[in-house]
């Protein structure tokens, strides 16, 4: 149990492997990392009455560790106070991720084979953001260097012309290293999509456009069951699925990259009817997750799908990306929740620069594009979302290559003439919640910032009985915060710098 200190301890910084800073103007900060030098997370053992507290900042700090002392009651409390209560559990944690699409594999294989295996260890190793997801396409997207699927010869109904094309292999060498590096990989889940069939198959030839065609609802399954057996031969095995990505961008006429139509009912259909029946018999029983869109679609699209009891039955989950998140309140996430409490809610696909209001796809060490992120895990995770997974998880500077030229940013743009690569403070952001949240931990109960115009906070219980708060400061000035835990008398004063992310760690009452 936590005990009462009576005494304050003087703060003491840790320093561990710190960040090579490199700037590209006021408060546009990156962390250089190469074959032999790359920053890591310093983690002491966790001592009872104390607080781990890692902090990021606007001005260039990386992950700097404090370890601070909890204070007896009779200490002044601060004007903002955070009190959290481990009693009031919520969802259950899945984890964190990013996407290896083609782009991600072919910018990270520019450079040398140490420093690619330095920029795995960054997202999946154990000083690392300790990635437990990794979402992969099934044949291309936009973020491929053309448009293709695994059989484009026309009318080839017996798919004897599919084929996993190079980009694959490269790409299942990453995941077999990822495995290999991961502090606990019987926790790493894959799960995939595809963008489209391949056009023949649709009503409208065309890879940007249409609906599948209801004569190769079967075929369109085995197309999908030879991707599980190309990749289980080659020993990846896959966790989950949805139906297909961003199922109504396929309704827009001449959608400018990779897409394909789903209306809710129809997505049901073929994944209860035919794609289920046909995994199975093959001896594949992923996890369903239903929709793969935008948080606008909540809750009617899922439950339309759900008005179907066989599909109510076979998914397990709703996948929704972010990019309508300003635009739509959270609120359509508790309301699917409590509509589905047996449902899941992970968000599969986040980036930014994607706005066509952004002129500049890449912004190098832009610290808003990371607040963006931390502040969005934040909503999300408070409102019943089990996990939070990222697109490309390397781009280059020109947030390529794109063959639809849709370039977006990413939290580690890779720079192969120096063979470096930056880490932005969008990896930092997810970071903070990654590193210290690991699967099967639970959302807590953290009350007192109601109202508070620049702190947005939340907090979790790990299975090591760990509470980990993670406070995200806004505003351009420092705020004072005392954190109590309603299992204990003590409490702590800290000092949230500007312009931040924070994350804590105490242990819980035993």
């Amino acid at each position: 149990m936590l005990r009462a200190v009576i005494l304050i301890v003087a703060l003491v910084t840790v320093k561990g492997d710190n960040c090579i800073p490199r700037s590209f103007g006021e408060g546009r900060t990156v962390c250089v990392c190469n074959s032999t030098y790359c920053d890591t997370i310093s983690e002491p053992n966790l001592q009872q009455n104390q607080v781990l507290w890692y902090t990021s900042t606007q001005d260039g700090k990386r992950m700097q560790l404090n370890v601070d002392n909890f204070v007896g009651k009779n200490k002044p409390d601060n004007d903002v106070v955070l009190t959290v209560d481990s009693s009031e559990k919520y969802q259950r944690i899945q984890g964190f991720g990013g996407a290896m699409t083609d782009a991600a594999a072919l910018n990270i294989r520019t450079l040398s084979n140490k420093t690619q295996r330095v920029l795995l260890e960054s997202y999946f190793g154990s000083n690392g953001s300790r990635y437990t997801f990794t979402r992969i396409p099934i044949a291309g997207t936009d973020f491929s260097t053309r448009p293709y699927t695994y059989d484009d010869t026309p009318g080839d109904v017996t798919l004897s012309h599919f084929s996993l094309v190079e980009e694959d292999y490269y790409k299942i060498g990453y995941l077999h290293y990822i495995q290999s590096i991961m502090p606990n990989p019987e926790n790493y889940r894959i799960f995939t999509t595809a963008w489209s069939a391949p056009p023949w198959m649709k009503n409208t030839n065309s890879i940007t456009w249409g609906v599948l065609k209801r004569e190769y609802y079967a075929l369109y399954a085995e197309y999908i069951k030879k991707f599980f057996d190309a990749y289980k031969e080659l020993g990846i095995n896959i966790w989950g699925i949805t139906p297909g990505n961003e199922p109504l961008d396929g309704f827009i006429p001449f959608f400018p990259f990779n897409a394909m139509g789903w209306t809710p009912t129809a997505s049901a259909t073929w994944s209860t009817d035919f794609l289920a029946p046909i995994l199975s018999n093959a001896g594949y029983n992923p996890v369903y997750m239903a929709m793969d869109d935008q948080r606008f679609e909540l809750p009617w699209f899922p439950e339309t799908m759900f008005n179907n009891l066989k599909a109510r039955e076979l998914f397990s989950g709703v996948a929704v990306h972010w990019y309508a998140d300003d635009f739509f309140s959270p609120i359509r996430l508790t309301l699917t929740h409590d509509k589905y409490p047996d449902k899941f809610i992970l968000m599969t696909e986040a980036c930014t620069g994607s706005s066509p209001l952004e002129i500049r796809k890449v912004i190098l060490g832009s610290w808003d594009r990371g607040e963006e992120y931390a502040l969005d895990i934040i909503e999300n995770l408070s409102h019943w979302t089990v996990g939070w997974v990222d697109w490309n998880m390397a781009l280059n500077k020109n947030g390529a290559p794109n063959w639809a030229k849709n370039y977006v940013d990413s939290p580690i743009i890779v720079m192969p003439e120096n063979d470096e690569f930056y880490k932005q403070p969008m990896f930092y952001a997810i970071s903070h919640f990654s590193s210290f949240v690991p699967r099967d931990s639970y959302r807590i109960l953290s009350t007192g910032l109601e109202g508070n115009p620049d702190i947005e906070a939340i907090a979790f219980l790990t299975p090591e009985q760990q509470i980990v708060i993670v406070a995200v400061n806004k505003g351009s000035s420092p705020v004072a915060i005392t954190v109590k835990d309603k299992y204990t008398d003590s409490k702590i004063n800290l000092n949230l710098s500007a312009k931040s992310f924070n994350t804590l760690l105490y242990l819980a009452q035993q």
